[in-house]
């Protein structure tokens, strides 16, 4: 910087104009510090108003497609409520509650809707529950014929499963006795499950008859029309048993009586399946009359098919997991015919009867794979165990192992040694030089450096006994490996024979297991 700049800056901070500059430009500066301020300020107000404003506007819009639901939801019902079939279902809803709970019950005045098969189907069901019991009036005699067939036109599944459910539940046999006999013969879906599929209802008749809770005779039906959905042949091969299924059986056959995940011996599994399937006892039976409480009370609040479409735009609507009354427990899968049975097989908490007709059922499928499974059982290979060394092993079996390569191992090993030792004529020469060359040098009248010359003649005899020293080590060392080689051959011998032993024996213990538990099949001879 020059004089003169240096004068000028001088002037500019020490006069009055400078100091006034000064002034000036600080204010301005400090004037546009707080523009920046509030302009920045203001950016941040305004992006914040914008967020409000947007969980302003999004908990509006939530809030005001909850109301609108709630408004539909609540016009839905009210709809609802219009319907003669949903104040019928009250009134039989109070009078089977009343029945249940030992109350005095009052048949309700109900007149027929056309196409709603509830109706004349309680119409004709009440008046039976309720002779002979507190009434609160007449109980005028019942005509079951008149309607029970209008039900049964209307919907056959549901009139029947009404049928058996009042009859269970309130102990009348001619109600269950005829339902059980068109039920039984019905669809295993009853129209309501996936094609293929058991609906929760089937199964309950199929727990039941094999039970023994509607006679011997249903039991025998029952299994004539199981024998319908899965008839095994002789190699085993079903109805609706597909590939997946058959490994499922081998799974099952294999892991019986696993533990956390890991799977026993195959003795052990074999043997505690035929245990299993020979039992006397098994789990608590089922609450059966529950099964029809639940079932009674789905049917009676299942819609009608005129109240459908409103309910299930109101399941819709729901929040939530609410049961679905368009969609009753009876009517869901509980499986498939063969994954029932093998449930009902293998399952230690099935009951001894329905275990027994499952068992009858799937024999033939069982006794296909269980000898599939004998005839797989190879008599186990002899027993492998490998010897190792540094450059090579060797395989040793019970009966011995190949003599070429545990002699081709040895040599690797020697290769691995210098045992050679060092040349004796070589250092004998060496030395005998030197002396040699101590006589001349003596003979010479030398005689001072004589005797060095003729005390480094030790310096090869001495070189010779450390090369020799270190060779004998060598050979020691080789020596020393080779016979843990010979040793580790006579162990690995020993071993492998008791591993051909246990193999032995566990291939006994399975082939002994799976043939007791092919003659405990039923049908064995």
């Amino acid at each position: 910087m020059s004089a003169l700049d240096d004068i000028a800056r001088n002037r500019w901070v020490w006069t009055e104009e400078g100091r006034d500059r000064r002034q000036e430009h600080a204010i301005g500066e400090l004037a546009r510090r707080q523009r920046r301020q509030a302009l920045e300020s203001e950016e941040r107000q305004r992006e914040a108003q914008l967020r409000l404003e947007g969980r302003i506007d999004a908990a509006s819009t939530r809030l005001s497609e909850r109301i609108e639901t709630l408004f539909a939801w609540t016009d839905l019902r009210f709809r609802l409520l219009e319907f003669e079939e949903y104040e019928a279902r009250k009134h039989i809803r109070n009078a089977f509650r009343a029945l249940a709970e030992g109350r005095p019950a009052r048949l309700p005045d109900l007149h027929d809707l056309p196409g709603y098969w509830l109706l004349p189907a309680a119409s004709a069901t009440l008046p039976l529950v309720l002779r002979g019991r507190p009434a609160g009036g007449t109980v005028p005699p019942a005509d079951l014929t008149t309607g029970l067939a209008a039900a049964r036109a209307r919907d056959a599944v549901r009139a029947e499963l009404f049928n058996l459910a009042v009859g269970r539940c309130f102990g009348q046999a001619v109600l269950v006795d005829a339902a059980f006999l068109r039920l039984i013969a019905d669809a295993p879906d009853l129209g309501a499950a996936e094609p293929g599929q058991v609906a929760d209802g089937w199964r309950g008749l199929w727990e039941q008859a094999a039970l023994g809770e509607f006679g011997p005779a249903a039991a025998v039906q029952l299994t004539g029309r199981l024998r319908e959905l899965f008839a095994p042949g002789a190699d085993g091969s079903a109805p609706g048993l597909d590939e997946t299924d058959v490994k499922e059986w081998d799974r099952a056959i294999e892991a019986f009586g696993s533990v956390g995940g890991a799977e026993p011996p195959l003795a052990e599994a074999l043997v505690s399946l035929r245990l299993h399937l020979t039992a006397e006892t098994a789990g608590e039976l089922p609450d059966l009359d529950g099964r029809w409480r639940r079932c009674l009370q789905d049917l009676i609040e299942e819609p009608s098919p005129a109240e459908l479409p409103l309910v299930r735009r109101l399941e819709d609507l729901a929040v939530g997991e609410a049961p679905l009354r368009s969609r009753p427990a009876w009517a869901e899968s509980a499986g498939t015919a063969a994954e029932l049975i093998r449930r009902d097989v293998f399952d230690p908490e099935t009951p001894i009867a329905l275990r027994r007709m499952a068992l009858d059922l799937a024999a033939p499928l069982l006794r296909a794979r269980l000898d599939r499974l004998l005839e797989a059982m190879e008599a186990p290979a002899p027993a492998v165990v490998a010897v190792k060394r540094r450059g090579g092993s060797v395989d040793v079996t019970a009966a011995g192992h190949d003599a070429d390569e545990a002699a081709a191992l040895e040599d690797r090993i020697g290769r691995g040694f210098d045992t050679d030792g060092p040349s004796k004529p070589r250092f004998t020469a060496a030395g005998a030089g030197l002396l040699a060359l101590a006589a001349a040098v003596a003979a010479i009248g030398l005689w001072g450096l004589a005797v060095p010359v003729a005390l480094g003649a030790l310096i090869p005899l001495l070189m010779y006994r450390g090369d020799a020293k270190k060779a004998r080590r060598e050979a020691e060392k080789r020596d020393a490996q080779i016979a843990d080689l010979r040793a580790a051959l006579f162990a690995a011998r020993a071993d492998a024979s008791a591993a051909d032993q246990k193999r032995a024996a566990a291939h006994l213990a399975d082939r002994t297991a799976l043939e007791r538990l092919i003659t405990a099949l039923p049908g064995s001879d």
